[in-house]
């Protein structure tokens, strides 16, 4: 069962998101106000650009007015220049107003409005100038209704400009509220998310605190559980040694009254075979059989609870394709009887031992020789490679940062179901009746073992009638 997390470090990351979220969405609301303060500030200096325009263009017209009313009651042409450049000044300001108001329909039609006035009576005045400059008088020129209808447009002039500063006028107020209140809000805002960050900080803070005093009890809980390891793991060591030297004992002690079993055996076979009766000839191979496997088997329990210990004394950098060639020429009649025919690549050098390599290599290739096919004389190949990284971190025991070599023995024999390739490793564990083949079935075990006390591995791979595969992986001694 995977172990709960620690409360307070669950709390200081539940609080740091909540405060990471909370400052991106202060930031959000800040740039949102922001980008609508710099809109309707510009709005607002807008608006009062066009009515900075508007009263410029009723300044113009009421010069024009005064203008031409000088002209007429002095006849001084100096007044006709000031008109002339005031009907210039209206036709540029009412150009600005509709550049400035083209995204509002209802000023672009009072402008429009407003240029259709004006045109209107500048024509007037254009008459007026003309019939004075004729005449040298306005007599016989103005009657009640061109007076009328002069003041008629001039009030509609008027009127038509108040109209477009109340629509602007009404523009400026709501843009500016909407300014004031947006300037108002952005403090309050920002204060809010910082009084709830600094809060959400504080209690990080503490929660962290929380979380570091139980981590400093949690490690001096570590510390003592690793001092009781470290004792435990010396009572087992000094346990393993009292066991292998009663193991040793107990093997010496057992194999001398074997001896005798043994002996005793022999002496009633060569003395007395010719007397037994019914089938006490038979008995009597089966105890010296019975005793000589006993002798073997307690050999190899002994063998077996020694191959797990290190000694780093014996420890160091193996040639495997020495200690292989030294084991095959001990090997070569056996070897011979059975017309085998061994290969051997080129070997890595691994950190072992040399009597518990060599142990190995003849487990395996004693293995592969006692399941031979009938008939068929025995293929076996020894061969090596680096191991891919991949491979390795397949196996959790190895070292993934770690440099392996994979050394394959391959044979020819009668091989095994897939099923059973972790059990041929187990102690006295047998595919095979005892009649078809002999052994007590620890040789495995002890290879097994052997390699993973050196930090390797290794598995089998086969399937029946088809030979086997005996991969082993163990760290090289590059660095």
């Amino acid at each position: 069962m995977k172990k709960e997390q620690n409360p307070s470090i669950r709390q200081v990351k539940i609080y740091s998101i909540v405060t990471l979220i909370l400052i991106i969405i202060g930031s959000g609301v800040s740039y949102w106000t922001a980008g609508r303060i710099d809109f309707y500030t510009k709005a607002v200096m807008h608006t009062s650009e066009v009515l900075q325009r508007t009263d410029q263009l009723y300044s113009s017209i009421l010069e024009r007015e005064t203008n031409i009313r000088g002209y007429v009651l002095t006849g001084n042409k100096d007044f006709l220049t000031h008109y002339n450049q005031s009907n210039i000044n209206a036709e540029l300001l009412l150009t600005q107003l509709q550049g400035l108001t083209l995204n509002n329909a209802t000023q672009q039609n009072n402008i429009e409005e407003l240029r259709g006035l004006i045109n209107a009576r500048v024509r007037t005045f254009e008459a007026t100038i003309g019939y004075m400059n004729e005449n040298g008088s306005l007599d016989g020129f103005l009657d009640s209704t061109k007076a009328n209808n002069a003041l008629q447009g001039y009030k509609m002039i008027k009127s038509t400009v108040l109209r477009i500063n109340e629509v602007e006028n009404k523009l400026f107020r709501e843009s500016n509220q909407v300014l004031i209140n947006n300037i108002n809000a952005l403090p309050f805002i920002v204060g809010l998310i910082s009084v709830f960050s600094i809060t959400i900080g504080l209690v990080t803070f503490f929660s962290i605190y929380q979380y570091n005093k139980a981590q400093l009890l949690a490690n001096k809980e570590i510390t003592l559980f690793q001092e009781k390891l470290r004792d435990q793991i010396k009572l087992l060591d000094d346990s393993n040694k009292e066991l292998e030297q009663f193991a040793y004992v107990a093997s010496h002690d057992l194999q001398e009254p074997l001896r005798k079993i043994t002996a005793f055996s022999d002496l009633l076979n060569e003395q007395y075979s010719d007397k037994l009766q019914g089938d006490g000839d038979l008995y009597l191979n089966r105890i010296t059989a019975a005793s000589v496997r006993m002798r073997l088997l307690i050999t190899d329990l002994l063998e077996y609870s020694r191959a797990g210990r290190v000694d780093p004394e014996q420890v160091k950098s193996v040639n495997l394709s020495q200690v292989i060639s030294e084991m095959l020429e001990d090997f070569e009649i056996t070897i011979q009887d059975k017309a085998a025919n061994i290969t051997v690549g080129k070997l890595p050098k691994v950190k072992g031992s040399d009597t518990e390599y060599r142990q190995v290599f003849q487990n395996l290739i004693s293995n592969s020789l006692k399941f031979a096919k009938t008939g068929i004389n025995p293929e076996i190949t020894i061969t090596s490679e680096k191991a891919s990284q991949a491979l390795v971190s397949k196996y959790p025991t190895l070292n993934k940062n770690g440099n392996y070599y994979r050394i394959k023995l391959v044979d020819n024999g009668i091989g095994f179901e897939k099923e059973h390739a972790d059990r041929i490793f187990s102690i006295f564990q047998r595919l095979h009746g005892k009649k078809e083949y002999e052994g007590t079935g620890i040789g495995l075990s002890i290879t097994r073992k052997i390699i993973e006390k050196y930090g390797g591995i290794i598995y089998a791979e086969s399937s029946l009638g088809k030979g086997s595969t005996f991969n082993i992986i163990l760290p090289s001694t590059e660095t």
